[in-house]
């Protein structure tokens, strides 16, 4: 607020009118001022709108300048009639500035309802997130309020918005299409493990669902955490299938060629050895177990490691076994053979010395002969390449203790009764042997 006018100003002042100054004159000049003062804020606020023009900057300007110039030497009413001109001006100005606002909010609102349009137009492509695309939506109610406002602020701010979503969407956008990309290479790095050996058929499986869910972001995706989650459960699975596929191979590449051979022995075992029902299970339920790893229908990484040492740890155990009760069969045979052949000397004896001491007739001595004949071993009769055993006899094996019906070389074998045959147990057929 300006200083109250001193009492000589105003006197110098009325004396040049030919009146005489008072206290009560000074106060009415204080009032004036006051008003001025109060004007004068409207002018400045006016004079800082980016709308008003030079022309009415210089006019205010001007205005300002003369009624300071007037404060000093013009009376109450020459200095009231200058403020009111002054505030018809400020009026003029401020209808022009109001105008021209009105104007550039209306260019503005153009501009702006363009670039709506455009980020909304954007809204539409692909890998555009849910929640931007709420947001254009909750825009769009705030820019159908502004059809029809004449002041810019409003319009700049929503224009703000409008730009910082555009920028906030793109990089988005980007951030999106960079996870789909990372998922399109999680997919090419699947299908490689894929194609590996030593996968089993169920994490094939595993591999192809997620391949599958994966794709299902390729065209089109709006939510960025749940692109997040498929790519770490993508990665999480490769990484996990593919320490397992390494430890199987490595499993195969160690113990594949000696774990065959020891089935194939131990299938030999199980057909050939001296083996009782409980060792011929174990044995079998130990071979399908690795049979089934094999073939990967039931395998985890390490089964046949383990898997070949039990059984190795078993085969060596009852081959021990099997050959301790052919040691004892075949020792039993050949104590029973030599039983047999002491016996059928002594019979073979007792029937030279009786032949010598008989004095019968012909008739008599060819009876004998023939019942001699019924008594001695019968001979195996051929069929094709096979020995058949005759009636009430068997071939026995007597390395193994085994006994059959039917042999390819008789030589290999020992002709036993029966009753004898039942002290063995039947072997297996074979090429060379069978029941």
């Amino acid at each position: 607020m300006k200083l109250r006018r001193t009492l000589l100003g105003i006197v110098l002042a009325f004396s040049t009118a030919g009146i005489i100054a008072t206290n009560t004159d000074a106060e009415a000049y204080q009032e004036l001022y006051e008003q001025q003062d109060q004007q004068e804020i409207h002018i400045k606020e006016v004079l800082a709108s980016e709308f008003i023009s030079e022309e009415d900057q210089d006019l205010l300007n001007q205005g300002l300048d003369r009624i300071e110039e007037a404060e000093q030497t013009e009376t109450r009413r020459s200095l009231r009639l200058l403020m009111e001109e002054e505030k018809k001006q400020l009026s003029q100005v401020q209808q022009r500035v109001v105008s021209k606002e009105a104007e550039v909010a209306k260019s503005e609102l153009t501009q702006l309802i363009e670039k709506f349009e455009t980020l909304e137009k954007k809204s539409q492509e692909p890998y555009i997130v849910a929640e931007d695309s709420l947001q254009i939506e909750s825009l769009k109610s705030e820019l159908k309020s502004l059809t029809s406002v004449q002041k810019v602020l409003p319009i700049r701010t929503l224009s703000g918005e409008l730009s910082t979503l555009s920028t906030q969407m793109s990089e988005n956008q980007s951030l999106l299409v960079d996870s789909i990309n990372e998922l399109k290479e999680l997919n090419k790095e699947s299908a490689q493990l894929f194609n590996k050996e030593y996968l089993l058929a169920s994490d094939k499986e595993a591999l192809k669902n997620a391949e599958e869910e994966n794709a299902q972001y390729f065209e089109d995706a709006d939510d960025f955490e749940l692109v997040k989650s498929r790519k770490s459960d993508s990665q999480q699975l490769i990484r996990q299938l593919k320490t397992k596929q390494e430890k199987t191979e490595k499993d195969f590449q160690e113990n594949k060629s000696q774990t065959n051979e020891l089935v194939k022995t131990t299938n030999s075992l199980i057909s050939e050895g001296d083996l009782t029902s409980e060792e011929k299970d174990k044995l079998s339920e130990v071979i399908q177990t690795l049979s089934n790893a094999l073939e990967m229908t039931d395998y985890e990484p390490g089964d046949l490691a383990k898997n070949y040492t039990i059984l190795q740890t078993n085969y060596n155990e009852f081959m021990s076994n099997s050959n301790q009760r052919i040691a004892a069969a075949k020792e039993k045979a050949e104590a029973e053979a030599k039983e047999k052949a002491e016996r059928e000397k002594e019979e073979a004896a007792a029937q030279q010395a009786a032949q010598k001491s008989s004095n019968s007739s012909s008739s008599s001595s060819s009876t004998s002969s023939n019942t001699s004949s019924s008594t001695s071993t019968p001979s195996p009769s051929l069929s094709g390449e096979w020995y058949q055993a005759p009636s009430g006899y068997k071939f026995l094996k007597v390395e193994s203790g085994k006994t059959y019906g039917q042999v390819k070389n008789k030589n290999n074998f020992k002709l036993i009764t029966e009753a004898e045959a039942s002290n063995y147990t039947p072997g297996h057929g074979n090429g060379y042997a069978k029941q």
